[in-house]
């Protein structure tokens, strides 16, 4: 097996034509907290172990890919044309050949990314994912991010956990294949975790990370420990995540960076990247945690230190590190707010822990509609939306135009226009219907149980309608008798909430149900 036996595998009876004029996608940057070092198979980056990471949310690639006009290969990043000659571009062409129907098919690509490339910070991760969620979407593919997964690995081992927010662990699998050595989201979340990014240098290092990697396996006379130290490691950080024990995840996190590290510098030649202002950074943190403050560090194939800590510590570690990009993975948009029947608030609570409680909470439903005149009649088309697969539930079911949850201190129409632009690329009118009250039960044992806003806007016809493919998979225009026919004929192909909230729309529109 091969990359391109990998791919054509993953994209069987899939289209070979360009669905639309272009592709875009956005991947988040990962860092490891129990690092992947080293390769079982090169070929198709199979991993010795498995490994655990955390997003860093907004720091990332963002990626557009159409077809070029000219007869070659287009390759921009952050606005500047890349020479073809160069090892990045070569690279990434080598990567795109996977993907070209045929010799002549070449490919415009335009990149933009806000950290550092080839400093350590992940930077070929996010990339490549962001290139494989582009190319799915120019081609219509409809994969999941289980299969982008796989697809992202072959360009960059890490690209494997860049598909998510969040904590994500990729498993290394055993078949030779590699169709399970891929990415697998935690559901877990923790609100109160924060990521420091400490960058000492930002230039691209000398000694790429598969070099060192490549060395490290083949010339270190301890690394027969690693895959044993890995997973003991591993078993840590899985356990601090669900207990939400941060000492217990930073200690892990810190001593396998070290570790890591360490090997490295037992390969020979030795590897090295650490710089006299990351050793004198680690020595600060030990000297900083003997005095009390609860602040551990990674490292990765870099000098740059990234920091790990809690939010009540922050304005301390903004006082002793003023240069620190400071990270939220899960962030306030990871609570959901917390209301009685009658919609007043009572608290707020993490989404997850809410949807396994079944705790009443608020959230909104988005119906956009257009008009068409048919024989002098007027009909009501809405659109709808398919959730991504991937989704915690009702992945891949239709449902309304978008909904989603308010923020604390966040309207319901301020909340609903945010996500209306964030899933469909839409600037629309929105007029609140009212409210109603339900609950679902799904088979993975989480629970929607919502005060449902319900929300009305018209199309205007003329903005373009683009999907967030880390959210939508598809979406359609149905008609008002359509939708209610299928509502009642087929009602497993759709949402729970759509059918209550769906009645709230015909009472406003004055349609017949």
């Amino acid at each position: 097996m091969n990359k391109k036996n990998s791919v054509d595998f993953i994209l069987k009876n899939r289209s070979t034509a360009v669905q639309q004029e272009r592709g875009t996608f956005f991947a988040p940057s990962n860092i490891a907290l129990g690092k992947y070092w080293g390769k079982r198979n090169t070929e198709l980056n199979l991993p010795v172990t498995s490994s655990l990471s955390v997003s860093l949310g907004g720091l990332g690639a963002k990626t557009t890919i159409s077809l070029s006009t000219k007869n070659s290969d287009q390759i921009s990043v952050n606005g500047a044309l890349m020479d073809l000659k160069s090892v990045f571009a070569v690279n990434l062409r080598n990567f795109l050949d996977l993907f070209r129907n045929n010799p002549t098919t070449y490919y415009q690509v335009e990149t933009e990314i806000n950290i550092p490339i080839g400093a350590g910070l992940a930077s070929s991760a996010c990339g490549y994912a962001a290139i494989v969620g582009a190319l799915n979407q120019l081609y219509g593919w409809d994969l999941s991010c289980a299969q982008m997964s796989l697809l992202g690995r072959l360009g960059s081992g890490s690209a494997s956990r860049s598909f998510w927010q969040g904590f994500v662990e990729w498993q290394a699998g055993v078949a030779e294949d590699g169709m399970d050595s891929l990415g697998v989201p935690l559901l877990e979340t923790w609100p109160e975790l924060r990521i420091g990014l400490v960058i000492f240098n930002a230039q691209q290092k000398s000694l790429s990370s598969r070099s060192a990697m490549q060395r490290t396996v083949l010339t270190s006379p301890f690394y027969a420990s690693w895959p044993a130290k890995q997973a003991a490691d591993m078993n840590c950080l899985r356990a601090a995540i669900q207990k939400r024990d941060f000492v217990e995840l930073g200690s892990a996190a810190e001593s396998n960076a070290l570790a890591m590290h360490a090997l490295m510098l037992t390969a020979s030649p030795p590897c090295v990247y650490s710089e006299p202002h990351t050793l004198a950074a680690m020595q600060k943190i030990w000297q900083l945690r003997q005095e009390g403050l609860s602040l551990y560090f990674t490292q990765d194939a870099g000098p740059n230190l990234k920091l790990l800590f809690l939010e009540k510590d922050l304005e301390m570690v903004k006082k002793l590190f003023p240069e620190i990009i400071i990270v939220a993975p899960f962030g306030d948009a990871e609570r959901v707010v917390l209301v009685d029947e009658q919609d007043q608030v009572i608290g707020t609570e993490e989404k997850l822990k809410a949807h396994q409680l079944a705790l009443l909470h608020r959230a909104f439903s988005v119906f956009v509609y257009r008009k068409k005149i048919t024989g002098g009649e007027t009909k009501f088309e809405f659109l709808l939306q398919q959730r991504h697969p991937d989704k915690y539930h009702c992945g891949g079911l239709w449902t309304n135009t978008c909904c989603s949850h308010p923020r604390l201190g966040e309207t319901v129409l301020a909340a609903a226009q945010r996500r209306l632009k964030e899933e469909m690329s839409l600037e629309v009118s929105l007029n609140q219907l009212g409210f109603f009250v339900y609950q679902a039960n799904f088979e993975n044992g989480l629970s929607e149980h919502e005060l449902d806003h319900v929300l009305l806007g018209e199309y205007d016809g003329v903005q373009p309608i683009v999907l967030n493919p880390t959210e939508v998979q598809a979406s359609c225009w149905v008609e008002s008798e359509a939708l209610q026919h299928a509502l009642s004929a087929h009602p497993e192909r759709y949402t729970p909430w759509l059918k209550p909230a769906f009645r709230l729309v015909l009472e406003e529109l004055c349609i017949k149900s």
